[in-house]
């Protein structure tokens, strides 16, 4: 929690310490007045960041509500507790980590233990896990990796987006959160919500194949530290049982935060929950949140009774109190933790019943409620929201099944059968029943029929939302009623689809399957209300002793796409290996070379899951026989595709007959000769033929492209031209002579060469410059254009030019010293130390001459104050503080003339900052602090790269800061400072920037 009062955090840290516990009780309750009269006149902080919304499987997204006949957990527990515990301490004392699981490889780790319900003798084997989802949330850290070290020193980098979940087997995975899964705050301050951030993955896989017991989450992106650090995880189960009662559970997550006094109210709306439409409602709600402070009071957590009442009745439960509900408890109805602490320093798990006796906070029929939150001067984060509501409502069923199904599974391109049978399985009717199935990108609805075995009303031809980011198949059931008889079937929908050839969509990285999964929705016959939605039954299970049970989830499409792949992707899946046909032999591929092959955002790594150890490949990939990648996509960051790279590349060197320069010929003789590649080879002359043997043939003159390709498959394209020999010329043109006085030699020489047809050529010059030197310079392989030189001297030269087939012609010319002549002046300044523009009266500025120029004979100084110099860099001072105009004229001996003007201000206020400092004790350079003169206020910051402040003073006479921090020497490296000023006439200034300790 951050407190704005950090003396009482210092009392309440001395007082646990060293008072006994009833004196410390009466003199915390003092402080709590204390601290709500200080804190009410302050601004609330509150805000929903992140809203709420329904969490679902990603195997599942549609099915946002779990109607089952189940229940849920809730688990987790703290990664970091005090160094010296105290049931009543806050943490703004030391926090240290955690670490449970006797793994010397982890620097902190927590368990709790997952059991599930025994609720009407339910047999553990017979339940089935539907959805777990880990959570986790912390505050210190304010970059996602950053580096700790162990008791034993040794360093160990730690991610905020990464935590390593361990099963009650030993077991162990990394997950890693997605950016958008929660929150991630870059700083500690206010408007970074006090750095408490929140991360969240799925982990449904991992849970449903470790099942009960005790879960441990290692090496969360938490540190150690005062100043409200904390951190830890929560863990939530959904799951299924056929002895159970049914429920409605619905998950939440977000990000709600609040700070400070609460002036307002704050609200989380949560819906898709539906209560029964008679009798008793019972809800069970789970929450979790992080940085509730045990010795914090004031912070509550409240239900609104009914439906926009605006009236709200405080929570609580058995481990906290109305008042004080967000207090570091964990209470999730007796699931063991290692450790299990009464504070929890800053984390609140907690799993408890709605006190709902005469339906008087939630009415029959209600879907949605809000939770309001505040605080007198608590600082925490909701991040998780839980709710299970006993139901008694009608319930839709729709069997998914395939109707046919070709033998050995689906080849791309073909179509395949399915079936969705209706009923309803309850004893109130249902009106105006939808249903809707999802299609991914690969699969295309090509035709849908409709059957009704009963009377049927209300219902329409089923359609299909094509648009890119719904494609959804629908279709209007219409008013199903009460069943004659148990099982019987309403109608059933028949429709068929085919499978794509794209190799994007069959290359996925977790195989070629496509997923299916669709939902029944409608209405409450009798009372007209909503209905919760029904995902689509798939089967039944009857596994071990329990009875007959429906299995509801996606219905996947197995694609046989194997040899397809390999044939039209070049991806052979038996083996695992990517073929690359190259350009030229290499020993590497480029990454954007197989990106069309993987889905859009793949990466490629050498190993998986992904560690510290592991190498990211984002450029390039190493062809070697055997080695192993790995390609991670977006949408399946826990299930990679394993592939293998091979090369395959063709060269090709071309033979043209040779001719003479002077010849009228046109056709020529073209061989090709394929030097590397695998035989046999075949040639296109893209004549209309195709690929055949012949490796020679005659070409006109013109550009022609030949298509090389060898028995792999491999192709090569080769260009190349067919030119007239020696049908070329070139022109040689002298510019920028026509200025006689330019500022900078503007001699330029260009060389025009042009050609009917693309050839290339080589330049030479050679010659003898004006003192006798000898100059020679040549370029090859040049197209037709125009080049130029700008660093010839005067001399005389001569130019060949030579084009590919040997033909070369030649211009001779001059360049004369009159040609060459330039003249610029210029200068700068150079004065003290406030050298920003401003300069004090009486002292020497020596001007430094920049000019440059051909045959310089003469430099005039005019200083703007009746003095004048005709020195070369002459030195001047100024007694009178105003604005000057300075003048340097310079003459060459060919009469140009150049002038430069500068303004110059003398007297004024300045200030600048040093580079840096050596705080050394040798009386040099000892202090950092600003240069200045006519300065009237100041007010002066240090602070690290974290923007924690380390010194500051408004004194103009101040010494500076002396480089360290609660009297400890700082450390060398950089730092940033900050300075606001006034000067004149209450004019205001500031700057900013950073500056080096050395030591």
């Amino acid at each position: 929690m951050f407190k704005s009062l950090p003396q009482t955090s210092k009392v309440i840290k001395v007082i646990n310490e060293g008072f006994p516990k009833v004196l410390q009780q009466i003199i915390l309750l003092f402080l709590s007045f204390f601290c709500l009269f200080i804190l009410l006149v302050s601004i609330a902080n509150a805000q929903v960041r992140v809203p709420f919304q329904n969490r679902a499987s990603e195997a599942n997204p549609s099915r946002t509500t779990f109607e089952v006949k189940g229940d849920f957990a809730l688990i987790g527990n703290t990664n970091l507790s005090l160094e010296n515990y105290d049931d009543n301490l806050m943490n703004d004392n030391q926090l240290l980590y955690v670490d449970v699981d006797n793994d010397p490889n982890t620097i902190n780790s927590s368990s709790a233990t997952l059991v599930f319900s025994a609720e009407n003798g339910s047999d553990a084997s017979c339940t089935k896990v539907l959805f777990a989802g880990l959570y986790w949330s912390g505050r210190g850290p304010i970059a996602d990796d950053f580096y700790v070290s162990d008791s034993n020193g040794n360093s160990k980098k730690l991610s905020r987006k990464q935590a390593k979940l361990i099963g009650p087997n030993g077991n162990q995975q990394l997950f890693t959160a997605k950016d958008e899964d929660i929150r991630y705050t870059y700083g500690l301050d206010l408007p970074n919500d006090l750095g408490l951030f929140v991360g969240y993955v799925e982990v449904t896989d991992f849970v449903q194949t470790n099942g009960q017991g005790a879960y441990t989450v290692a090496d969360l992106g938490v540190s150690e530290g005062t100043d409200y650090h904390y951190g830890g995880w929560s863990m939530v189960v959904v799951y299924e049982n056929p002895s159970m009662n049914s429920r409605s559970i619905t998950v939440f997550d977000g990000y709600a935060f609040v700070r400070g006094s609460v002036m307002a109210d704050y609200t989380i709306p949560v819906s898709g929950f539906a209560t029964v439409d008679s009798g008793p409602v019972k809800m069970k709600l789970g929450v979790a949140a992080g940085e509730g402070d045990v010795a914090a009071v004031g912070d509550y957590l409240e239900i609104e009774k009914g439906i926009n009442s605006g009236n709200f009745v405080r929570l609580s439960h058995a481990g906290n109190n109305e008042s004080n509900f967000f207090n570091s408890s964990i209470s999730t109805g007796g699931n063991p933790r290692n450790p299990e602490l009464k504070n929890n320093t800053g984390m609140d798990i907690s799993v408890f019943d709605i006190p709902n006796g005469g339906n008087l906070i939630l009415e029959n029929g209600q879907t949605s409620t809000r939770f309001r939150y505040g605080t007198d001067g608590d600082a925490y984060v909701i991040y998780s929201l839980v709710t299970a509501v006993e139901t008694s409502e009608p319930v839709l069923e729709g069997y998914h099944y395939f109707s046919s199904l070709p033998n050995g599974g689906v080849l791309p391109g073909e179509e395949l059968e399915l079936t969705v049978e209706v009923s309803n399985k309850s004893a109130i009717p249902v009106k105006d029943a939808l249903l809707t199935i999802n299609f991914p990108p690969g699969l295309e609805l090509i035709s849908a029929e409709a059957e009704f075995y009963s009377t049927a009303s209300g219902n329409s031809l089923p359609g299909f939302d094509s648009r890119p980011d719904v494609r959804q198949f629908y279709w209007m059931v219409g008013d199903v009623p009460v069943p004659n008889t148990q099982g019987e079937v309403f109608a059933k929908i028949t429709y068929k689809v085919k499978v794509t050839g794209e190799c994007v969509l069959l290359m996925n990285s977790c195989g070629v399957n496509f997923v299916l999964d669709g939902e029944l929705n409608g209405f409450n016959g009798i009372s007209g209300s909503p209905i919760s939605s029904s995902p689509l039954k798939i089967g039944e299970s009857q596994e071990n002793a329990c009875f007959a049970t429906p299995v509801f989830g996606p219905l996947e499409v197995s694609i046989n796409a194997q040899e397809y792949v390999r044939t039209n992707c070049g991806f052979d899946d038996s083996t695992s290996t990517l073929f690359i046909c190259q350009a030229e032999d290499k020993e590497y591929v480029q990454t954007f070379y197989i990106q069309n092959t993987f889905p859009t955002g793949t990466r490629f790594f050498d190993s998986f899951p992904v560690e510290e150890s592991t190498v990211e490949y984002q450029d390039s990939l190493q062809i070697l026989s055997g080695k192993i990648y790995f390609a991670v996509s977006p949408d399946s960051p826990n299930c990679p595709r394993e592939f293998s790279l091979e090369s395959g590349y063709i060269e090709v060197e071309i033979e043209m007959e040779e001719g003479e320069c002077s010849s009228e010929s046109s056709d020529r003789l073209v061989t090709f000769h394929v030097i590397e590649g695998t035989a046999p080879f075949t040639f296109d002359y893209l004549d209309g033929a195709g690929f055949v043997s012949d490796s020679s043939r005659m070409f006109s003159l013109g550009n022609h492209s030949v298509l090389v390709k060898d028995i792999s498959e491999c192709y090569r394209v080769v260009e190349f031209d067919v030119l007239p020999l020696g049908d070329f010329n070139f022109s040689v043109e002298k510019s920028g002579v026509e200025d006689s006085c330019p500022e900078s030699p503007n001699f330029a020489l260009s060389v025009l060469i042009e050609s009917e047809l693309e050839d290339l050529f080589q330049l030479s010059i050679e010659g003898t410059t004006i003192d006798g030197q000898d100059y020679f310079y040549t370029m090859t392989e040049l197209s037709v254009g125009e080049f130029y030189w700008e660093e010839l001297v005067a001399g005389d030269y001569t130019i060949w030019v030579t084009n590919s087939a040997g033909c070369e012609k030649e211009q001779v010319f001059t360049i004369s010293e009159d040609e060459l002549s330039y003249l610029k002046a210029e200068f700068q300044l150079k004065s003290g130390p406030l050298d920003e523009g401003y300069f004090i009266p009486g002292s020497p500025i020596e001007f430094v001459n920049l000019s440059q120029g051909t045959e310089i004979i003469s430099y005039m100084w005019d200083f703007g104050d009746g003095n004048m110099s005709f020195d070369f860099s002459p030195v001047h001072s100024y007694y009178e503080s105003r604005s000057y105009e300075v003048n340097l004229q310079v003459e060459n001996a060919a009469g140009c003339i150049s002038e430069y003007l500068l303004p110059l201000e003398v007297g004024g206020p300045a200030l600048r900052l040093p580079d840096g400092f050596t705080p050394n004790g040798d009386g040099q350079n000892d202090y950092y602090y600003p240069i200045f003169r006519q300065i009237e206020s100041i007010r002066f910051w240090v602070m690290d790269r974290w923007g924690a402040i380390l010194f500051y003073t408004d004194s103009l006479d101040s010494e500076g800061w002396d480089g360290k921090w609660k009297d400890e020497p700082m450390p060398q490296g950089t730092y940033v400072y900050r300075v606001d000023y006034t000067f004149g006439q209450n004019k205001q200034s500031s700057k900013s920037g950073s500056f080096l300790l050395l030591k």
